[in-house]
């Protein structure tokens, strides 16, 4: 499963380089890196409280980010 997390996160990086969009670019890496990076997380199931407070972590802090950073683009280029 880290394969396919690591390979999730680098198609969307590749796939975002190819378009012009900036919101575009940000909606494609925001989301192949949550999944991504909770296809990593998953791996980890030693201790399943600290896995699940991680997997909580990630799926409200990426898209809280990409919102961010997209709202701060559009205020600031107006």
């Amino acid at each position: 499963m880290i394969y396919i997390g690591v390979v999730l996160m680098f198609l969307g990086t590749l796939l975002s380089l190819l378009k012009k969009d900036f919101l575009l670019k940000i909606h494609l890496i925001g989301i192949s890196d949550t999944v991504g990076s909770l296809f990593i997380v998953l791996n980890f199931w030693e201790d399943v409280s600290r896995t699940i407070l991680m997997v909580v972590l990630l799926l409200v802090w990426g898209p809280f980010v990409s919102h961010v950073i997209a709202r701060m683009y559009t205020e600031g280029s107006s």
